[in-house]
């Protein structure tokens, strides 16, 4: 019970985040100048300007080439250095090969970059989304899905416990068939994102007395 309340309370929690458009470096021009004294807006251009600039910054596409990432957030908030207050912005990419995300906070317009790895990033909406998706597509869940009483909800991050699970280190998302009335899910998935894959068709959470279970199930033998 304490696991599906904690599913449900992730779910209505991440669905409140505005998910960030898929962006990516571009020519590494720095965005506008901006200065306190203007205060100005931090507008979808120049979020979008910001984030190309900070991608493509060399300390940032070190730990990045060749992987896949996606933006979840882009925020702004104030650093105040003695009397000059400025505007500090931040990006937050996940890096789905290396099972992070990293925080990219720069002072604007042009501030050196720093970095920050966060293990348990909130999903966005894009990544629920994708998440149901894979779900949806996968035949061994069809019966769930073409049932018109069941609510596919969640979006729930976790890790597993186990070294040999894929889902210890690659960005697994944990999902619930609700039956209707709260009368409880009908079954929980986990959906390996970086994978792109459903991990688990039929997962059990812990239980007391038992060890956390596995989020990728075992292959038949």
């Amino acid at each position: 019970m304490k696991f599906f309340r904690a599913l449900l309370a992730a779910s209505f929690c991440v669905a409140a985040l505005a998910s960030a458009p898929r962006l990516s470096a571009a020519d590494g021009a720095a965005p506008a100048r901006l200065t306190s004294s203007s205060a100005p807006e931090f507008t979808r251009a120049y979020r979008e300007a910001f984030v190309s600039w900070a991608l493509s910054r060399p300390e940032v596409r070190a730990l990045t080439a060749g992987h896949r990432t996606r933006v979840l957030r882009v925020w702004t908030d104030s650093d105040k250095s003695g009397a000059e207050v400025r505007l500090r912005a931040t990006v937050l990419l996940r890096d789905y090969d290396a099972g992070i995300a990293r925080e990219i906070s720069s002072n604007l317009p042009k501030g050196p970059i720093s970095l920050r790895e966060i293990v348990g990033a909130t999903p966005s909406d894009e990544e629920i989304a994708e998440g149901m998706a894979i779900a949806r597509r996968d035949p061994a869940l069809s019966t769930f899905v073409q049932n018109p009483r069941l609510v596919l909800i969640g979006g729930f991050h976790n890790r597993s416990a186990h070294r040999d699970d894929p889902c210890a280190v690659d960005v697994c998302l944990e999902f619930a068939f609700m039956k209707p009335n709260y009368q409880g899910p009908a079954r929980y998935i986990v959906v390996n994102l970086s994978r792109r894959v459903v991990a688990h068709h039929d997962f059990r959470g812990r239980r007391p007395g038992e060890d956390s279970p596995r989020m990728t199930e075992r292959a038949a033998p």
